[in-house]
């Protein structure tokens, strides 16, 4: 195998991972399709002088798009047709150039003008409805253009390696990076969570560490593509003197052949732009001193498992410096579409507008669940399915976030439809509590069967506060035990006012909160009264 270590050799195969890695192209077109649309929405509403600026600077936008086309069509017939290192090399840094220059542009305060012109459009215009996606789009280019920076300063100094805290560096790549490339690319669906985050010093090229971390994400939002909800669970823990780092998923699994080779060499890394993910990750692992290993199963999820030798007794202090450097200024990370729509209403307020909303006809397929006696304050369910019967979208549903008392009280409930051209998520529904309460979507099945696909309280910290639990009372047992009830309280609630106790759910985490029931584990629907005929922790008189 032809040694990749040093020499041009190992400068291609960099750059190849590093353009593997950057995963712009459908960034890029969703940034042009917004720009797009909002000088639309601005020829529609007849502001014409800003439709004249804007216009010239999607054109701008458009002629940078088209160079980098352009370039990385170059660059992949060059490595296609197996042209020479130094071709590949170059044409490859062109490409790179491209981009950084395309996310310059978008990242400039002087373009675009978006936000400026957004004020003379009404609430209503689809640029409008849709910029909490543009936003996190150009949150997402700000991390490209940090790690393209980032790799050229390792290339100048490859032998740069530094000392720092596994479990910190995780969470602040995460925040800055990951989680957003997480919520777009499975449109919210997919959960990021860390479980044990134990603290330990390692040494080696950081931003490497981090792009190799970053395609074990990426691998594993892949694996869960055509599920409904998942989860990415990740952790770091002491094993003697090796801290394990642990990336697993609820996906479809790999068979033992492609395992196999997936830790197998590659004979070449010539002539190929796709599968270098897990190479790079193999090499990186290496390089600082660890071993790599795979558990899957197929159907139920892998767990990829990387043992790094770390620094025993060693504590760092944060550094302020590297901080200021890669991490996203407060004006690129992730805010809510709509800020006046995006609280979380008091459950009264909820269903009153819900409930004057027009009504629309239930088809035979898909009856909606009788409204009976059921008092109009507490008609969480029926105003459910209500709304997804109401949705306009391509693919109707509703989303909504719901918090139940110990006492079965209803204390927080907010939904809304799935509208056209409208991406919205639970940060938007309920942004102050969307952590803190269990999360929710109706939608269709593929056989156009409706589906609840539920999330648990993911942060056990805002769970307690919103809970109002003491301090000294809190832990990690009392958490499950409380989530395991709300959610079976929940569940009862729904049917008793109003919504199918047959209706299919899918639950994230149930292995976590419903150890006990395996017919509520892994992907198979189970009927919502599954849940609901669970005795509370406390038992039942």
């Amino acid at each position: 195998m032809p040694d990749y270590r040093e020499g041009i050799k190992k400068e291609v195969a960099e750059i190849k991972f590093l353009i593997h890695d950057l995963r712009v192209e459908g960034f890029f077109n969703d940034i042009l399709h917004y720009q797009v649309t909002l000088n639309t929405d601005l020829e529609i509403y007849n502001i014409e002088q800003a439709q004249v600026l804007h216009g010239a600077d999607v054109q701008e936008l458009k002629s940078k798009l088209g160079a980098a086309r352009k370039a990385f069509q170059d660059y992949s017939n060059a490595v296609k047709s197996f042209s020479p290192d130094r071709t590949v090399l170059l044409l490859g840094h062109r490409y790179v150039d491209a981009i950084q220059e395309t996310c310059h542009l978008i990242l400039s305060p002087l373009w675009g003008r978006s936000d400026q012109v957004l004020t003379f459009l009404p609430e209503e215009a689809r640029s409008v409805r849709s910029r909490r996606h543009y936003r996190n789009c150009i949150s997402w280019l700000y991390g490209v253009h940090l790690r393209i920076a980032a790799f050229r300063e390792e290339s100048n100094d490859a032998s740069v390696r530094v000392e720092f805290d596994v479990a910190e560096d995780l969470r602040d790549f995460t925040q800055d990076v990951v989680r957003g490339y997480v919520v777009e690319k499975s449109e919210a669906r997919v959960e990021l969570q860390f479980e044990r985050m134990d603290p330990a010093v390692i040494v080696g090229r950081r931003q490497r560490f981090r792009r190799m971390y970053f395609n074990l994400v990426m691998n594993a939002v892949d694996a869960m593509s055509g599920r409904k909800a998942g989860a990415v669970r990740v952790s770091t823990a002491i094993e003697g003197d090796r801290v394990a780092l642990r990336v697993c998923d609820d996906g479809v699994g790999i068979p033992p052949e492609k395992i196999l080779q997936l830790l197998t060499d590659r004979q070449t890394l010539d002539g190929e732009i796709h599968s270098l993910g897990f190479v790079f990750v193999r090499q990186t692992v290496a390089e600082f001193g660890g071993e790599l290993a795979i558990e899957s199963a197929i159907d139920e999820g892998t767990t990829i498992t990387l043992r790094l030798p770390y620094l025993k007794d060693r504590i760092l202090q944060p550094d302020p410096t590297y901080r200021s450097k890669y991490r996203l200024p407060e004006k690129y990370r992730t805010v809510p579409m709509q800020p006046d729509a995006a609280r979380a209403l008091p459950v009264k307020a909820a269903m009153t507008r819900a409930a004057a909303a027009a009504p629309v006809p239930s088809t035979p397929a898909q009856k909606a669940p009788p409204g009976g006696d059921v008092d109009e304050e507490r008609a969480c369910g029926r105003l459910l399915f209500e709304a997804y019967q109401k949705s306009r979208a391509q693919f109707p549903g509703c989303i909504f976030a719901m918090a139940v008392t110990e006492d079965d009280r209803v204390e927080m409930f907010t939904h809304k439809p799935y509208q056209r051209e409208w991406n919205f998520s639970h940060e938007d529904l309920s942004p102050m509590y969307f952590q803190a309460t269990y999360r929710g979507r109706i939608e269709e099945d593929e056989l156009k069967r409706p589906i609840v696909i539920l999330k648990p309280p993911q942060n056990a910290g805002e769970y307690f506060d919103f809970k109002e639990v003491a301090e000294a009372d809190r832990g990690a047992e009392r958490f499950t035990r409380m989530v395991r009830d709300e959610g079976v309280r929940m569940a009862r609630k729904l049917i008793a006012t109003g919504l199918d106790p047959q209706i299919s759910v899918l639950l994230s985490g149930a292995a976590q909160f419903f150890s006990s029931v395996p017919e509520m584990h892994g992907t198979k629907p189970f009927p919502l009264e599954l849940m609901a005929r669970q005795r509370l922790s406390a038992g039942e008189g």
